[in-house]
């Protein structure tokens, strides 16, 4: 959706590890979240086991174990491209970003909502206004929150779930938390100030 941020390097590392198409794609994902933790993750021996797992859990054929989609734990019949799909667009829309895989696959896949909060991260680094900070702060404090951990649950307690993969998941997690926590002090932050008009 946009060249990488100037930010940690964590997120843009799960953003790619969870739309990786092969064992090749998990590895070198997984091998730049642990250069951003700057301490190794277990050693993982077969790509092709981490590979299998992932296709059972994120993409199918089969009905998913695991689906990525925020409709499946937002909306009461788990479907996609639906409300929660059209809204996440129209946030991505706003953002003035278009998303390279639109109409093949639903925007609120997992990926692609953490890239969305990495270009506000870097958006806001930049300056940012009042509308972005209001958009971020509901894209992910309210969006992203209401639904990961449910997605991470769920790939934990998955039948094909790899270490790796539960691993990368509950990374995903913290960084949707950590990201939340920091957006709410900068708002604090900014309304101590007088506002963005301050």
């Amino acid at each position: 959706m946009n060249p990488d941020p100037i930010t940690n390097p964590l997120g843009p590392a799960l953003r790619d590890f969870f739309i990786s198409a092969d064992a090749s794609g998990h590895k070198r994902a997984y091998l730049q979240i642990s250069e951003a933790l700057q301490n190794p993750l277990p050693r993982v021996n077969d790509w092709r086991q981490v590979e299998y797992a992932f296709t059972r859990l994120f993409v199918g054929p089969k009905s998913l174990e695991a689906p990525p989609f925020a409709s499946v734990y937002l909306e009461t019949e788990p479907l996609v491209m639906g409300p929660t799909t059209m809204m996440v667009r129209s946030v991505y829309e706003m953002m003035g970003l278009v998303s390279p895989w639109k109409n093949a696959l639903p925007e609120d896949h997992v990926s692609l909502e953490l890239d969305a909060a990495l270009v506000m991260e870097n958006a806001a680094q930049q300056g940012g206004s009042a509308e972005l900070d209001e958009l971020r702060q509901f894209f992910v404090c309210r969006h992203m929150a209401a639904w990961i951990p449910a997605f991470v649950k769920r790939v934990s307690q998955a039948e094909s779930a790899h270490p790796a993969i539960v691993r990368a998941a509950k990374l995903a997690g913290q960084w949707v938390d950590d990201q939340a926590v920091l957006i709410n002090a900068q708002r604090n932050q900014h309304l101590k100030q007088g506002g963005w008009n301050g």
